[in-house]
């Protein structure tokens, strides 16, 4: 398999996150014989110091002729002032990019991994291996729809909610396929409530995906507020979260924290349609600790196991990554965001975090 892979490491602590996770990635690229060849651009701050853009067109080149993008982070709060609101990285590369690819799914996993149970904010209510997979509209809401505010910028605002049929069905189906596959039950998120038309209208177009092509599913609707406090309460009550861009954006959120940390989430936007995908772990930047080789790449690292399943179609690569992030968990090996204050771990950096679970890939692969 020839792959071309977009490398944009961007902001804080994605450059760290990306140096550390890149052997790994060639590591098991060279065990499955797949020739990668990675193509680095600037993105974010990064991007803006050399070409006074957040995103520049020669970025947008290398995307082009990629067949995946590898993504770091962006957005350093203390230079928002530096660029006009449209300007800055989120508006002007990140949600670009989505539109551009037609990156309509996304898929974010959490799970609490043997021996974390004690980091999550409720260590009671879980055993190692559970999981929660939240899959988020990517395309639609809020956050494409028009933002006005009023002739004087302060007597009212207002960001258009707006849905399209195709967009809640794209999503859906991606839900539903996981739901058939797993056999767990899909959790639909809205606020239909007293949202009469996107929240009516969400549950709608959901109801008639399932009903049609995925009979078979359980299926259950959930309004987002009562699903927030279900998360904390009873977090393994649900499997497969079907969301909106914003509720889905917040609920995964969420979902990490309770299950231990960020940094162990990693995220990949998807266009079925054409296998294109953007892979990144969904901590952030996190300026308060960037430069400190102190952040967690597991978020990084798991987000390249995405890549080798849903772009390289390569389930074992994927499943590789994967069991050797969890052994070398299991080997006592932490970063500080989920070291327990019970002690006995080992304490280590970005750097060795990820050449530990490197290591222990090599010898997965050759099992």
């Amino acid at each position: 398999m020839n792959k071309r892979v977009a490398v944009l490491p961007g902001d804080g602590i994605g450059p760290e996150e990306m140096e550390a996770s890149l052997p790994l990635l060639q590591t098991v690229a060279a065990a499955r014989c797949h020739q990668i060849e990675l193509r680095k651009g600037l993105v974010g701050w990064a991007a803006y110091d050399v070409y006074r853009d957040v995103m520049p067109e020669e970025t947008w080149d290398i995307c082009g002729s990629s067949d995946a993008i590898l993504f770091g982070a962006v957005g350093m709060p203390g230079r928002d002032t530096e660029v006009p609101r449209d300007m800055r990285p989120e508006r002007r590369a990140l949600l670009p990019i989505r539109k551009r690819f037609g990156l309509g799914v996304n898929i974010r996993p959490v799970r609490v991994y043997p021996g974390l149970e004690s980091v999550s904010s409720i260590p009671h209510a879980f055993k190692g291996g559970e999981w929660l997979t939240f899959f988020r509209e990517l395309l639609g809401g809020d956050y494409f729809g028009e933002k006005r505010r009023s002739p004087d910028g302060r007597a009212w605002a207002e960001d258009v909610c707006r849905y399209e049929r195709s967009q809640i069905e794209l999503i859906a189906r991606a839900a539903f396929g996981e739901g058939r596959r797993t056999g767990e039950m899909v959790t639909s998120v809205d606020k239909a409530n007293v949202l009469d038309a996107t929240g009516e209208y969400w549950r709608e177009v959901v109801t008639e995906v399932h009903d049609k092509e995925f009979p078979e599913v359980a299926l259950q609707y959930a309004l987002v507020d009562s699903l927030s406090a279900h998360l904390v309460k009873r977090p393994k009550d649900f499997r497969i979260v079907l969301a909106s861009n914003a509720h889905g954006d917040i609920l995964s959120d969420e979902g990490a924290a309770i299950f231990g940390s960020l940094g162990l989430m990693p995220s990949a936007s998807l266009n079925p349609a054409t296998g294109y995908g953007m892979y990144e772990p969904a901590a952030g930047s996190a300026p308060d600790i960037a430069g400190k080789g102190i952040a967690n790449p597991i978020g990084m690292i798991l987000s390249i196991a995405l890549m080798f399943r849903h772009t390289f179609q390569d389930e074992r690569a994927a499943q590789a990554i994967e069991q050797a992030v969890e052994k070398t968990l299991a080997k006592g090996f932490r970063t500080s965001d989920i070291a327990s204050k019970s002690g006995g771990e080992r304490i280590v950096g970005t750097e060795d975090m990820a050449s530990a679970i490197t290591d222990e890939l090599v010898s997965e692969i050759a099992e």
